[in-house]
């Protein structure tokens, strides 16, 4: 901050520095330390004479300079050097003032006005009683299943009872198959491909998409150029141009 006032005048000041004093019963008080540079004879015991008072209303604006805040002081120390004599000299002035214990107060009330009022608590009402649990009159009676209904015939309850009590009563669950070998999963995904092709064939051929003729044709085309290189990993080379053969002569 470059400015402050002090007793309604305006001060130029090169450093301000502000600490917090606790106060025993109070809010707590501020402590200000000004730097402040005069320069010429005049200015300087003007200066003088505002501190000689002993207290000093001081303001100090926030950063945007929007606002001030008010301080009553009491001067606590002041010191002060020139670098010469005469008008031209410049003079230091080292002031520290603490803020009364009323002027504490003032800005806590104000701070205090400041804040909106707490809304009202709304009553939370009281939580219902627990219902009381029903009272059997004779707690050794006893149980009259006379009024129990069954909804089938009683000795259809009865076997599943004796089921439920009897051990090995139930059957027992039949053992898993074992799996099936790789030649068989093979020769079964072949066989559901092959029919799955034809299913897919007849189809096309109903609607006259394609022909019969036409499809024979390029199957026997493909057994000839592909079926042995294609094979050959698979059941070895021997067994696909035995195949291959014993198709291309049907």
């Amino acid at each position: 901050m470059d400015f402050v006032r002090m007793n309604g005048s305006a001060v130029r000041t090169t450093s301000v520095y502000e600490r917090v004093i606790p106060q025993e019963g109070g809010p707590p008080l501020q402590e200000i330390e000004l730097v402040i540079i005069l320069r010429g004879t005049m200015e300087h015991r003007t200066f003088l004479a505002l501190l000689g008072r002993g207290q000093v209303r001081i303001e100090i604006p926030d950063r945007s300079g929007a606002s001030w805040t008010v301080y009553d002081t009491e001067v606590v120390t002041a010191y002060s050097s020139s670098s010469s004599m005469g008008e031209g000299a410049a003079h230091r002035h080292d002031v520290t003032l603490r803020e009364t214990p009323d002027s504490a107060a003032r800005r806590a009330a104000e701070r205090a006005a400041q804040q909106p009022e707490p809304e009202p608590a709304t009553a939370t009402p009281p939580p219902a009683p627990d219902p009381e649990p029903e009272v059997d009159d004779d707690p050794d009676a006893p149980v009259d299943f006379s009024a129990v209904t069954v909804g089938s015939d009683a000795s259809v309850w009865a076997a599943a009872l004796r089921q439920m009590t009897t051990p090995g009563g139930s059957k027992p669950a039949a053992p898993p198959e074992p799996p099936l070998e790789t030649a068989e999963l093979a020769g079964a995904e072949a066989v559901l491909v092959g029919l799955r092709l034809e299913a897919l064939i007849e189809q096309l051929t109903a609607v006259g998409i394609i022909r019969r003729s036409n499809v024979d044709a390029s199957f026997m085309r493909l057994v000839r150029q592909r079926f042995v290189a294609e094979a050959t990993p698979v059941i070895g080379q021997k067994a696909a141009q035995r195949v291959a053969k014993s198709v291309v002569e049907e």
